[in-house]
């Protein structure tokens, strides 16, 4: 049986300069961070080795004015704007900054695990579009919920670390987080109606009975 392919959400340039923009600076920040943490994890365990060297991966960058090619921007070392950026030191000192696409051209670094960075940093890339959609659409958690989920965040320690972060600044979480966070909520805050006695239907005695049925 054929399974169902997931849709992937892709913004427009525009679209995502304008949510981007929209964003508070906190909210910015958060999302930055964000970005910073999922791309850095990416190299973690990573043997990268090109031209004889060992690259051990030192930063990441990331150029949130690459769609509005405007204000500051980031470059690979061979001048090519970049919306990502790697700082990559080898065994000698030697830093070198660089995008994704030029692992293999600039270090070396084998076409193989060049091309599964790559697939992994565009999977990245739909879930920013994703979260960004999201944001539009105002897919957060409601006030009351936020305000729960920020005193009672230490029962979910197998949350991202950057959750609370997010719901701090009105930020929406991944469906699935969001969704649990909804039903603990409603389970911690569920008040049961009280039950109203049942009212009785008064019973007819002898003489209402006649009095009924005294024209049939």
């Amino acid at each position: 049986m054929a399974t169902a392919k997931t849709k992937k959400v892709a913004l427009t340039r525009e679209r995502r300069q304008e949510t981007w923009h929209n964003l508070t600076p906190e909210q910015q920040a958060v999302l930055k961070q964000h970005i910073r943490y999922q791309h850095t994890s990416l190299f973690v365990d990573q043997n990268l080795v090109g031209h004889g060297k060992n690259w051990e991966f030192v930063a990441y960058n990331y150029n949130d004015n690459y769609d509005s090619n405007s204000g500051p921007q980031l470059y690979c070392d061979c001048g090519r704007r970049l919306k990502h950026q790697y700082v990559l030191q080898n065994e000698d000192g030697k830093l070198i900054k660089l995008g994704i696409t030029h692992f293999a051209d600039h270090i070396g670094i084998p076409e193989a695990v060049m091309r599964q960075l790559q697939t992994q940093i565009h999977h990245l890339d739909f879930g920013l579009d994703e979260l960004l959609q999201r944001i539009r659409r105002h897919a957060g958690l409601n006030s009351e919920m936020r305000a729960w989920f920020i005193d009672n965040h230490t029962a979910y320690p197998d949350f991202p670390i950057d959750a609370v972060d997010f719901v701090s600044n009105e930020l929406p979480l991944e469906k699935d987080l969001q969704a649990e966070i909804v039903r603990q909520y409603k389970k911690a805050t569920y008040v049961p109606k009280e039950r109203q006695p049942r009212r009785k239907k008064p019973k007819l005695n002898k003489a209402a009975w006649q009095e009924l049925f005294r024209d049939i």
